[in-house]
């Protein structure tokens, strides 16, 4: 996975720089001024993830009883449907689009949420009276790279003037902004908001990037004519969401694992792995694959061939042969006995983010950010057909027991099946807007687990395509799934840095295994049940015995 990569920014507005009336800033306020790391925690303390069919950041402004009200942009919440707000502690609160409120004439929303725990309100500044030329601007930009997941920052930089209002849009400022920080704050070194950034366009004959805001007293200017609704409530109120029956699941016996060795790979990412009763693979951002000793972790050998990140590994069932997809658009099968690539197979035209073995060893699957699915023939690496429906990038792939089923994930929030053989369309399942991340069959076939990027799990009957529950614990996305051989236990791995364990047949939860510094991409479990690996950010590796 290549999270060096850089984001292209969400061009707003076609207005140029060149036609912007700047007015210069007047007299600052008296205020102590903080260290950048300071502002940037209050930043951190105060900022939230906007989820939902648009989406981006916003700011907790105020509180009424247990009700909290965001402030955000108008365009990140004008699209009717079902929105989360992601507080800065990982919990995901329920929106009830009809009570979001826009302030009229600029491009701001107020958005609330019911929550009984206690968030910090963020502190206010007089904009006409600006502190100084200092600015932070912080949000929750998509990452570059395969994944794409929504990640932190604040960015310092300086207030340059102000400029014709637009849409509400007043100050200027030259902080670094991307896509997905549309209604962050921008405080001031203070750390009190100043404004509300949220329109990004280019420079009139140059490639720098020109960020505005509308001032916070534009928006205090409305709230002192109107009252804000109150969220009614109700048993689960501001709570994060529970399963797809609404009943909470209450944790059954426990399975302890305990970690017995940590390992280090060569990179700063594992976007996968695959585990074998002698080995198991990982796959790293910096283009080679891992080959450990399992259960000890000693590294066996590197396969070297990727000119780019490896963001997916399928092993077939006899463990010989493994295939990889890599940001080099390509995909290679290797010979895991001699640690040759056999074949390359060419043919996407963007990075190959999932692929899949068939268990009867005929066919690879390969599924990219192209949009489409590609089918291999596994000896020759004949290319039998490609696959289309999707409408965003194919994150994830698996194939039935029986190799007869295909099931591909995407970001367009759909899982789609196939017809393995004939690459007929059997049906598609729509996860309620929600990003599919991770796939994968129980052993019997029956029932489909998918991961998303809601944190929640999807667990599906293969014959009608029916959700059969949805399983709540994680706080953040679900990047990876592996089942145990006898389909008893699910393990899953997720951005909230923690892996879990689940009864497949119950849904309850049976174990968190917690410690890794970085979140958490992929996971396995030996064939006995008795050993779990897990990997991701870091480079980190960990191997679990269960006790």
């Amino acid at each position: 996975m290549n999270y060096n990569r850089t984001i292209p920014a969400i061009l707003s507005a076609t207005i140029a720089l060149s036609s912007i009336a700047l007015i210069p800033l007047t007299s600052p306020q008296i205020a102590l001024a903080l260290t950048a790391d300071a502002v940037k925690t209050v930043a951190k303390q105060i900022t939230v993830r906007i989820q939902g069919p648009k989406g981006g950041s916003g700011v907790i402004l105020e509180k009424q009883g247990s009700t909290y009200y965001i402030l955000t942009n108008w365009h990140v919440v004008d699209k009717a449907g079902d929105y989360e707000v992601i507080t800065p502690d990982g919990k995901a609160h329920s929106v009830s689009y009809s009570l979001v409120r826009r302030v009229p004439g600029v491009d701001l929303a107020v958005v609330p949420f019911s929550s009984p725990e206690s968030y910090r309100l963020a502190e206010l500044a007089n904009s006409a009276a600006t502190r100084g030329n200092k600015a932070y601007v912080a949000g929750w930009p998509i990452s570059g790279g395969s994944l794409q997941q929504p990640i932190f920052i604040a960015t310092e930089g300086q207030l340059t003037g102000r400029q014709t209002p637009w849409n509400g849009y007043t100050l200027v400022y030259n902080n670094l902004v991307r896509a997905g920080m549309s209604g962050g704050p921008v405080l001031d070194d203070a750390g009190r908001v100043v404004a509300i950034n949220g329109i990004v366009r280019l420079e009139e004959n140059s490639d720098k990037i020109v960020a505005a805001g509308i001032e916070i007293n534009t928006f205090m200017k409305w709230r002192s004519t109107i009252s804000l609704p109150v969220v009614p409530q109700s048993p689960t109120a501001g709570n994060p969401k529970t399963p797809a029956n609404n009943v909470p699941r209450k944790p059954g016996s426990a399975i302890a694992f305990a970690a017995t060795n940590t390992l280090k790979g060569p990179s700063e990412f594992i976007s996968s792995l695959t585990l074998s009763s002698a080995y198991f693979t990982t796959g790293n951002s910096n283009g080679t694959i891992s080959v450990w000793n399992f259960p000890g972790g000693q590294l066996k050998t590197t396969l070297q061939g990727h000119a780019e990140a490896v963001n997916a590994l399928a092993a077939s069932a006899d463990g010989k042969v493994l295939a990889s997809g890599s940001d080099d658009k390509t995909v290679k099968i290797w010979n895991l006995e001699t640690g040759a690539v056999v074949r390359t197979l060419s043919g996407h035209s963007g990075a190959v983010s999932s692929v899949a073995v068939s268990p009867d060893g005929q066919f690879v699957a390969s599924g990219s950010w192209d949009k489409t699915i590609k089918i291999w023939n596994a000896k020759t690496g004949e290319l039998l057909r490609t696959l289309t429906g999707h409408s965003g990038l194919v994150s994830a792939l698996t194939i039935s027991p029986n190799s007869k089923t295909l099931a591909s994930g995407s970001k367009d929030a759909s899982i789609r099946l196939w017809n393995l053989a004939t690459g007929a369309a059997i049906r598609t399942i729509s996860d309620n807007n929600l990003s599919v991340l991770s796939l994968a069959f129980t052993p019997d076939g029956k029932t489909l687990v998918s991961g998303n990027g809601k944190a929640t799990i999807g667990l599906w009957n293969v014959g009608n395509g029916q959700l059969i529950r949805r399983l709540s614990g994680h706080t953040d996305g679900v990047w990876s799934l592996a089942i145990s051989r006898d389909g008893s236990i699910l393990v899953t791995g997720s951005w909230d840095k923690s892996v879990k364990l689940w009864d497949v047949r119950s849904g309850e939860l049976r174990g968190n295994l917690s410690g890794h510094s970085g979140y958490v991409t992929a996971v396995g479990i030996s064939p006995d049940t008795k050993t779990i690996v897990s990997a991701g950010w870091l480079g980190e590796i960990k191997i679990w015995k269960r006790s």
